[in-house]
Formats: C-alpha cells, structure tokens, sequence
C-alpha cells in the first residue's frame, strides 16, 4: 500500500511515515497542500493534516476532489470539534482520526480504507455514465461490457491510479502477484485484450514509453 502522508510538522511525519513503513507500507511525505495535491493520484490512500501552511486541508479535499481524484483519504488533525469533522467528510473525506491518537488505530483504518478501495465505490464513477461492477462487467451509459477477471483486475487498479503514471512492477505486482518479472508478456497481452473492449468509451489506456501505463477519461 502506498501512503501519502500531508503534514507539515516534520517530527510527527517522521514519525508516522516510519511506523506505516515498519508496517511494510510504502510512504511518501508531502508538508503543504500544494504537495499533497500533486501526489495525491499516485497514492492507495492519504493521510491528510488539516492545518497546512499553505491551504487548509478542507480545500484540499474539494480540490482532489474536483479534479476526480477519488483517493481514500483519512484526516489525521488536531481540530476535534463536530463541525470540522462535518466540514471534512462532506467535503469528500472517508475517515477521521483526531491528534493525539494511537498508532494502532490509524494502521486499521488505512487498511480498512484499502479494502473499500478495491470495491466498485473507487472504480468508475457513476455519474460519468461509467460502472466498473463486481461481475466483471463494465457498463458504458447503456452499453454492457464483459471483461475477464484480469482485464478487470487491470482496468481497476489503473483507475484507482488514474492520470498517473503506473509503472510495469507495480502492475506485475498488484494486479499478477508478482514480485518479480517473469520475463514474459502477460502485461502486454491482457492490455492489448483490454484496449480492444475499451475501443469506443471515453477510457483510454496509454502506454508511456520508459515509464509505464496511464489510464485518462476522454472528455465528451
């Protein structure tokens, strides 16, 4: 699981990101807004500070949100009054963890978050006419789309990562289980099955050259 965490105290981001990596999840630290919002789709889920020096963390939630990044997000902040936790969840946010708080605690949630994150909810968004269901279909407005589970495991995973470069391990390894690379063309061959079904939609599959694959949502 790849965790950002946006917190501009540095000894407590130290200090989280540490613990989330004794926990054999992959970390990255951003300390303002501006940061948060620029690694925000390339994360599983974020842990967001509220009292950020630049922007306020309830506008960066609108913000990710705006852009249709639909990343999990638990604030982790110090504010525990029921209207900042209101402000936050109807802003977008998923979870709320108030400061101080217990590390084991906020390791459940994130993990509890990355189960929901695998579901139907953080797929394809309904009111883009898209549906990415549960029986590896992929409904377009009216149009039925079966899928095999890989093409389904793929196309779901690069949309949790949308608009954002995905790289083959990370592919092998999340969507194959592998942790290494095979040597063979399994990626290429389930992609090749994929962009097929996908011809016609709004979804596009890119393949970045040295970097890996992109998944963007044509506008109408």
């Amino acid at each position: 699981m790849h965790v950002l965490v946006v917190e501009d105290h540095p000894r407590l981001a130290e200090a989280v990101a540490t613990g989330l990596r004794d926990e054999a999840m992959t970390v990255t630290v951003a300390a303002d807004g501006a940061a948060g919002l620029a690694g925000a789709a390339a994360a599983d889920v974020v842990v967001l500070d509220l009292g950020l020096p630049d922007l306020d963390g309830v506008d960066v939630i609108h913000r990710l949100r705006a852009r249709r990044v639909f990343v999990p997000i638990l604030v982790l902040t110090a504010r525990d009054a029921v209207a900042a936790r209101v402000a936050a969840l109807d802003a977008g946010a998923d979870d709320y963890l108030v400061k101080p708080f217990v590390f084991a605690e906020l390791v459940a949630r994130l993990r509890a978050l990355a189960r929901r994150a695998d579901g139907p909810r953080w797929s394809l968004r309904a009111d883009e006419g898209l549906n990415l269901d549960d029986d590896l279909t992929l409904r377009v407005g009216d149009v039925r789309i079966v899928l095999s589970p890989r093409e389904h495991a793929l196309l779901g995973f690069l949309w949790r990562r949308r608009d954002a470069v995905v790289s083959k391990p990370e592919v092998l390894r999340e969507v194959f289980g592998y942790a290494f690379d095979p040597g063979t063309n399994v990626i290429e061959v389930h992609l090749a099955h994929l962009r097929k079904k996908l011809d016609g939609t709004p979804v596009v599959i890119d393949t970045v050259r040295g970097a890996g694959l992109r998944l963007r949502v044509e506008g109408p």
